[in-house]
């Protein structure tokens, strides 16, 4: 009703001005306002956490899971699409999973999210995929700004909570669905900020083993790690390292691990640890 009044009140006085409604040829957007329980919310993780000074910085830290709960001869696969993002390597992988009929768990930036909604739409509705959260702008987990490979995390709670929730929010109007895990851009996490992951009600997830996001990291080295995973491991792809040949080199190990007695899951499948 406010935003109505304020228009009428700018018309009349244009047309005083002799402007007439011309001044409307080329209108500013004005941002859309936050939710109320949105801004609520980032200012009871404002007070619960800013202030907590980290002690761990990597892709394994303190309340990160790295593993499913379960003996079973299972791998969750996982991809950062925003990775690979422009490269043609994430819609060919997706392809080739869904043509063989092989779950994966994608983690989804906002720039992502905003260039492929339609398909993200269609990636929600297929039942060999769900959907999770990789962050607004694809950043670090950081409550200090902490850096990776030079790039800077997100730099307090408050840039963190926006990274995280802002993208689960948008993932959820697209696909109607609340993501339940977030992956940190680069994999890296501080314990402070994964605590903030789980005050907001995600999992932060890391890979089983070695990740995929050291500096020359090749592809042999990929297949290499993940050519004997522990039971319920989770291994997550991406990185700058892999765009080339990701999608085939990624399915060359899923059909090798198929034919030593491996399934693939979904990451919600079985509980985590």
């Amino acid at each position: 009703m406010k935003r109505i009044v304020l228009t009428l009140v700018f018309l009349a006085w244009s047309i005083a001005q002799g402007t007439g409604l011309c001044v409307f040829a080329n209108p500013r957007r004005e941002p859309e306002p936050e939710p109320e329980d949105y801004q609520l919310l980032r200012e009871i993780i404002s007070a619960e956490f800013s202030g907590q000074t980290p002690h761990e910085w990597g892709e394994s830290v303190s309340g990160v899971k790295t593993r499913l709960k379960t003996e079973d001869k299972v791998v969750a696969l996982g991809m950062d699409t925003c990775d690979l993002m422009g490269k043609g390597q994430d819609a060919k992988l997706i392809k080739s999973l869904a043509a063989e009929n092989i779950p994966a768990t994608l983690f989804i930036c906002g720039e992502w999210v905003d260039k492929n909604d339609a398909f993200l739409k269609k990636l929600a509705a297929n039942p060999l995929f769900e959907i999770a959260n990789q962050g607004i702008s694809h950043k670090a987990c950081s409550v200090s700004g902490k850096t990776v490979n030079g790039v800077p995390g997100t730099n307090n709670v408050k840039e963190l909570f926006s990274e995280i929730e802002q993208n689960a929010r948008k993932i959820e109007v697209v696909t109607g669905i609340l993501p339940q895990y977030y992956h940190a851009g680069f994999g890296y996490y501080d314990e402070v900020a994964v605590r903030v992951v789980r005050a907001l009600g995600y999992e932060a997830l890391g890979s089983s083993g070695r990740g995929s996001r050291d500096q020359g990291f090749k592809k042999k080295q990929v297949l290499d790690a993940l050519a004997n995973p522990v039971a319920g491991a989770i291994a997550i792809l991406g990185g700058v390292s892999l765009r080339s040949s990701f999608a085939d080199s990624t399915m060359k190990t899923v059909h090798k691990l198929q034919s030593e007695g491996y399934k693939f899951v979904k990451i919600s499948d079985y509980p985590l640890e």
